[in-house]
């Protein structure tokens, strides 16, 4: 129990600190005063800092459900976390193979978008489940809000797309007014969706400690 804890406060941090990282390079990439070489260097931090959220997202998901299953052995079905962690290591690889592919594969974003979708709904549904079978309100609040953290992150995903169309004409054509003002335009819709990211970790940091005290 105290690994999978330790798993599950990591990546936390891994997740909260990646996203900062994200945000202030992202603000590099829309900056006019900068040459387009150097906003490339912006969007390549802003890559593989993403890349920690992205693995600490399934990470916690399967450390936090067996934690649960844990605190609480009689509430779901048996092999249940079995059956999450698969998932989480499904998850993670397309994860990973994204990174490395550099979306040069198109199938993988999408086998990742329908896995995020069936997440959402499993974990509502265990949630659900839980809750109903004496899950504390607190613990299932917790799972409820982890997905709309993953709901935030498709959310997000489709918001990106015109900011990757502008960012793209930006370094085949140069830069130029239109290019940047697409780009700060779709980036601001964008981080509306991670200050609600931003706010669902504070608020499932502080249903875990609530947890940590029974």
């Amino acid at each position: 129990m105290t690994f999978l804890l330790y798993v599950h406060v990591l990546a936390l941090v891994y997740w909260l600190g990646g996203d900062l990282g994200t945000f202030l390079a992202s603000r590099y990439i829309t900056r006019s005063d900068l040459g387009v070489e150097a906003r490339k260097t912006a969007f390549a931090i802003l890559q593989e800092c993403d890349l920690g959220p992205k693995l600490a997202m399934p990470l916690t998901l399967g450390s936090g459900f067996h934690l649960t299953v844990l605190y609480w052995p009689s509430l779901f079905p048996a092999g249940s976390p079995g059956l999450v962690w698969l998932v989480v290591l499904i998850w993670l690889g397309l994860v990973w193979a994204q990174h490395v592919s550099h979306g040069a594969n198109p199938i993988l974003p999408r086998i990742d978008l329908v896995l995020r979708y069936g997440i959402v709904a499993g974990v509502i549904g265990l949630a659900v489940i839980g809750w109903q079978q004496g899950l504390p309100d607190h613990v299932a609040l917790k799972m409820l809000v982890f997905a709309g953290l993953v709901a935030c992150g498709i959310a997000v995903r489709f918001a990106l797309r015109p900011f990757a169309m502008a960012y793209l004409k930006m370094v085949s054509d140069g830069a130029s007014p239109e290019t940047d003002l697409a780009m700060v335009r779709h980036l601001a819709h964008c981080r509306r969706y991670v200050w609600l990211i931003w706010i669902g970790l504070f608020i499932n940091a502080a249903l875990g400690l609530r947890l940590l005290s029974i």
